[in-house]
């Protein structure tokens, strides 16, 4: 499914009231993207989002539609987490950027770039097992799932 970067999103889960959500990162073959490097430190809590703080689980995954791979994921330890399935949230202000769980595969293996602002609230932004990150959550009724426990 592809939405434009920072194009306001229309789809699926509940729109927070008082929140304009941003759309970063739903990629298609059909429409090119920017690449490029992002910072280490970027990519480190991108992952932290992608297997820890997921929302939104569909019915099923999504195949890569660059490289035909399945089974998206990373090694957290000694666990395999599927990192296709789901978005993301990042707060920043009145601003939330929804991504798809894919974003992380996108970033590290088709060396995909996201808008500057999305990297700058990632950079900014509590972690998702921090309580100021969950405390947003439950402020706007949502809650997060982490694909690394149990």
């Amino acid at each position: 499914m592809y939405f434009a970067d920072l194009s306001e999103r229309n789809y699926f889960l509940r729109h927070p009231k008082g929140y304009t959500v941003l759309t970063v990162g739903w990629l298609d073959e059909d429409f090119p993207f920017t690449s490029g490097p992002t910072p280490p430190e970027f990519q480190e809590r991108l992952r932290e989002y992608c297997t820890r703080g997921i929302l939104g689980l569909m019915m099923g995954f999504h195949e890569c539609q660059f490289c035909g791979q399945w089974r998206v994921g990373v090694w957290y330890g000694a666990r395999w987490v599927t990192t296709n399935n789901g978005e993301i949230w990042i707060p920043d202000g009145n601003i939330i950027y929804a991504a798809p769980v894919m974003i992380y595969h996108y970033v590290a293996d088709h060396a995909y770039r996201p808008p500057d602002v999305f990297i700058d609230a990632v950079l900014r932004c509590p972690l998702p097992y921090e309580e100021a990150y969950q405390a947003f959550l439950r402020s706007i009724g949502e809650k997060t799932f982490d694909f690394t426990q149990d």
